[in-house]
């Protein structure tokens, strides 16, 4: 009787536990407006790539270097010397002629690398935006854009860490957050 009591009691302990969590699955400023999923690259206290779109796993990291408002992770991105190291984030758009704002905390060590704003409609991929990383410490970068969309246009955010045939460098990115704003 005493066993099955303190089973009992062990598993709705676990289970209370496991519950409580829930509550705060992404660490981040709160954010209602924000269309990015995980925008602090972290879910329920724990690192995480959840809803980006990773293209070179082996260069992007996780660091508990964060910017002062960030959340316990920010993602790293390596310098490559051909493409593809970078992070994506697509957000379907309504249709018709909007304001985004894109922001997102920064900063590089040995090479910059940038961010793009894409639109991504049915048979192309434009840039909108492109925006170099120029500081070697934390800073907060905002952009604003107007885009005309049609139906089933998205967005895609993306974040890259540099090209460099010869030096090697990271980019920190955390926080990425984009704003409908009108």
């Amino acid at each position: 009787m005493k066993k099955r009591f303190l089973l009992a009691s062990f598993v709705l302990l676990l289970f209370a536990i496991s519950f409580s969590r829930c509550s705060d699955s992404i660490i981040a400023p709160e954010n209602k407006n924000n269309l990015i999923p995980n925008p602090s690259f972290e879910l329920n206290g724990v690192s995480s790539v959840a809803f980006w779109f990773v293209n070179m796993p082996s260069i992007v990291n996780f660091t508990n270097d964060t910017p002062p408002v960030g959340g316990n992770w920010a993602i790293t991105i390596d310098v490559l010397w051909g493409s593809g190291n970078d992070v994506i984030s697509t957000v379907l758009i309504p249709e018709g002629t909007h304001i985004y704002k894109f922001s997102f905390w920064s900063k590089y060590s040995n090479n910059p690398g940038y961010t793009e704003i894409l639109l991504a409609a049915q048979d192309s991929l434009s840039q909108i935006n492109r925006t170099i990383v120029d500081s070697e410490s934390w800073k907060n970068y905002s952009i604003l854009d107007t885009i005309t969309s049609v139906s089933g246009d998205s967005l895609q955010i993306k974040l890259s860490g540099g090209f460099s045939h010869i030096a090697p460098g990271k980019t920190y990115f955390d926080l990425c957050t984009l704003e409908l704003l009108e």
